[in-house]
C-alpha cells in the first residue's frame, strides 16, 4: 500500500512537470501590425517618411532591403512599438520604387511592403558639350517621365544665334534626344551657350512645372594664325580717284590680317566692303566723287588681339562691356605716309580720314581726332577710326558703326547724341570746353547747350518750313534734351539718329556739317558756305530707309559706343 501511494505521487508529479513543459512549448511569438493603412507610401522627396505601428510579445529587430531608406529604430522590446521609414534622397529615377520592411524575432518575422512615389524628373546624361571652331552637331540625351509634348528648350534671356535646334517643333520636342547644329566660330575667342530643358504645366502654358540642370555648349575659338610672308606689306591700292574738286583723302587699312588674307584676296574684299559701307548714308553717299580712296596692305604677325598676340597697329579691345579700342596712331600714320599723293603733301595728309578695320567681329569701335601737326603745332582735321567687322563682314551693324565712328566722329567731327540718366547734368566746364571748340574749329555742330529755338545752332532749320515735318524716318527736327552722354544740359536735333543709336541716318544739322567738310576740303578757301545752296542739295538727297534694313534689323544690338577721343596729341604727318 505504501508502495502504491508512493507511485501515485510520483506519477502526479510527473504529470505536473509534463503539463508545465507542454505549456511552455505552446507559447507563440506574435508581431501584429496595428497601422490602418492598406499601403505604406513615402513622398518623392528626401527625408520624407512613413510610420508603421505594431505590437510584439517579444523583443524584435528590423531591417529593409532598400538602400535608399533608413529605419528608426531598428530594434525594440515587446509591447506597442513603431518604426519610421525615412527616404535618404529624392526619388529621381522617374519611377515609383518599392521595398520591404522586415520585423523579426528569433522565431517569427513580418514583411511589410512600402513604396516611394516617383518624382517628375528631367535627367541628363551629360551637362557640358564641347564643339570645335568648325562647328558640327551636338546630341543632348535626357530621360524624363513627363509627357514629351510638355518639354521645351529655354535659353532664358540669352540671345544665341549660332546654335540651331533641329528637332524642335512648335517649341515642343518630339523625342528624348535633342539635336543641335553649331555654326562655325569665326571669332578668335571661345564662346558658350547655356540652356535648360523645361517642362510646362500644359502644352500651351507659360507656367513651368520643372526644369533640368543647366546644359552648356562650349565652342572652341578659331586657331590663331601666324604670317611668314611680308613681301606685300605697305603696298598701296588705289580704290578711287576723285572726279570732282581737288580730292578728299580717305584711307583704309586692316589690323590683325595675315599674309594669307592678302594673298587670297580677303583683305581687299574687306577694304572694298568698308568703302561700300562708308558711302551708304546721305549726304556723303551723293558726294563720293569728291574722294580719293586708297587701301594700304598691312600684314600682321597674328590674326588675334590680346597681349599675347602681335598685330600691325597693336589694336587692343578693352572688353568687359566697354567698346573702347586703342591703337598705335603713329604706326597707322607711317602706313598712310607710304601713299605717294599724301607723302609729299602734308596739307592733304592733315585732312585724311583713316579707317582701320579690325579682323574681329567684336562689338566695339572708337574714333580719335583733335591731333596737332608735330611740325606746325596746328590743330588738324586728321582722324583715325578703329572699327571691327561687327557680327561679320556682311552684317548691317558693321556698316552702321563704321558710319557713326568714321563719318560722324572722324570726318565731320560730330558728337554723340545719346545720354544716360545716371550721368545727370553736363558740367559747366565741359560745356564751355565744347563751345570753344565749336567757335574755334567749327566742330561739334550737331549738339548745343541751349533750348532757345532762336539761338540753338540749328535754329535756321527750325524756321524753315521744309524741315518742320516728319522726315523719311519719322523724325521731327526740334530740340531734345540729352546728348554727349549727359541726361541734362546738352541738346540734340532729333530723337533718334545715326549719332544716337546708329539708326535713322544723319539728321539735318549733321548732314550740314558733313556737306561743309566735303566742300571746304574739295575747294579750299575759295569755297564759301551758302545755306540755300546746301538746302537745295540736301532736299534732293534726303536719307531714306533702305529696303533691306528694316526696323527689326535696325534695332538689333543697339548699344551706345565709347565717346570719341579728342587726343590733343602731336603726330607726325610729314613723310
Amino acid at each position: 500500500m505504501k508502495i502504491t501511494l508512493l507511485n501515485v505521487k510520483i506519477i502526479l508529479l510527473f504529470l505536473i512537470i509534463f503539463t508545465s513543459c507542454s505549456k511552455e512549448e505552446e507559447f507563440n511569438h506574435v508581431i501584429d501590425i496595428t497601422s490602418i493603412e492598406d499601403k505604406f507610401v513615402i513622398s518623392p522627396l528626401k527625408n520624407s517618411s512613413v510610420t508603421i505601428n505594431f505590437t510584439a510579445n517579444v523583443d524584435w529587430n528590423a531591417k529593409t532591403d532598400a538602400d535608399w531608406a533608413i529605419l528608426s529604430p531598428t530594434s525594440g522590446k515587446s509591447g506597442n512599438s513603431s518604426i519610421t521609414v525615412i527616404a535618404k534622397d529624392d526619388n529621381n529615377t522617374g519611377e515609383e520604387r518599392s521595398a520591404k520592411l522586415t520585423i523579426y524575432s528569433t522565431d517569427t518575422n513580418v514583411e511589410i511592403p512600402f513604396v516611394q512615389q516617383k518624382k517628375d524628373v528631367i535627367n541628363l546624361t551629360q551637362k557640358t558639350y564641347t564643339v570645335s571652331h568648325q562647328g558640327g552637331e551636338v546630341i543632348v540625351e535626357y530621360s524624363t517621365n513627363i509627357p514629351l509634348n510638355l518639354i521645351k528648350i529655354s535659353f532664358g534671356e540669352e540671345t544665341v544665334d549660332w546654335i540651331e535646334v533641329i528637332n524642335e517643333k512648335s517649341k515642343a520636342l518630339v523625342s528624348d534626344k535633342i539635336k543641335f547644329v553649331v555654326q562655325p566660330n569665326i571669332v578668335r575667342k571661345e564662346r558658350s551657350a547655356r540652356f535648360k530643358i523645361i517642362a510646362m504645366q500644359t502644352p500651351d502654358s507659360d507656367e513651368k512645372l520643372l526644369e533640368s540642370d543647366v546644359i552648356t555648349i562650349k565652342q572652341e575659338m578659331v586657331p590663331v594664325g601666324t604670317s611668314s610672308d611680308f613681301s606685300k606689306d605697305k603696298q598701296v591700292i588705289v580704290l578711287q580717284k576723285h572726279t570732282v574738286g581737288n580730292g578728299i583723302p580717305l584711307v583704309f587699312l586692316g589690323d590683325g590680317f595675315l599674309d594669307n588674307d592678302i594673298n587670297n584676296g580677303h583683305y581687299l574684299e574687306v577694304m572694298n566692303k568698308a568703302v561700300e559701307n562708308f558711302f551708304t548714308e546721305e549726304p556723303i553717299k551723293s558726294l563720293k566723287d569728291y574722294f580719293d580712296i586708297w587701301a594700304v596692305n598691312a600684314v600682321s604677325i597674328n590674326n588675334a588681339f590680346g597681349t599675347q598676340y602681335t598685330t600691325k597697329f597693336g589694336c587692343r579691345l578693352q572688353g568687359g562691356g566697354s567698346t573702347l579700342i586703342e591703337g598705335n596712331h603713329e604706326k597707322v600714320m607711317e602706313y598712310v605716309g607710304v601713299i605717294p599723293e599724301l607723302k609729299n603733301n602734308s596739307e592733304l595728309m592733315s585732312e585724311a580720314t583713316c579707317v582701320v578695320i579690325l579682323n574681329t567681329t567684336e562689338y566695339a569701335g572708337t574714333c580719335y581726332f583733335g591731333f596737332n601737326d608735330l611740325e606746325t603745332n596746328k590743330k588738324i582735321n586728321l582722324a583715325i577710326g578703329y572699327c571691327p567687322m561687327i557680327n561679320g563682314i556682311n552684317d548691317d551693324m558693321f556698316r552702321r558703326v563704321l558710319c557713326h565712328e568714321c563719318i560722324g566722329h572722324g570726318f565731320a567731327k560730330l558728337l554723340d547724341e545719346y545720354s544716360y540718366q545716371e550721368m545727370g547734368r553736363m558740367p559747366l566746364s565741359e560745356i564751355e570746353q565744347n563751345q570753344r571748340i565749336q567757335k574755334d574749329l567749327g566742330w561739334y555742330m550737331n549738339v548745343d547747350f541751349t533750348n532757345d529755338r532762336n539761338k540753338v545752332l540749328w535754329s535756321k532749320f527750325l524756321k524753315d518750313s521744309r524741315y518742320t515735318n516728319k522726315d523719311n524716318h519719322g523724325e521731327i527736327l526740334s530740340i531734345y534734351e540729352g546728348a554727349c552722354t549727359y541726361w541734362l544740359g546738352a541738346y540734340r536735333p532729333t530723337n533718334e539718329s545715326m549719332m544716337r543709336s546708329n539708326i535713322n541716318g544723319f539728321n539735318a544739322p549733321s548732314r550740314e556739317a558733313i556737306y561743309k567738310r566735303v566742300m571746304s576740303v574739295a575747294y579750299g578757301d575759295e569755297w564759301m558756305y551758302d545755306f540755300n545752296e546746301f538746302t537745295k542739295f540736301d532736299l534732293q538727297h534726303l536719307p531714306k530707309p533702305a529696303g533691306t534694313r528694316g526696323a527689326v534689323e535696325q534695332n538689333k544690338y543697339i548699344r551706345p559706343f565709347a565717346e570719341p577721343i579728342f587726343t590733343n596729341k602731336y603726330i607726325k604727318i610729314h613723310y
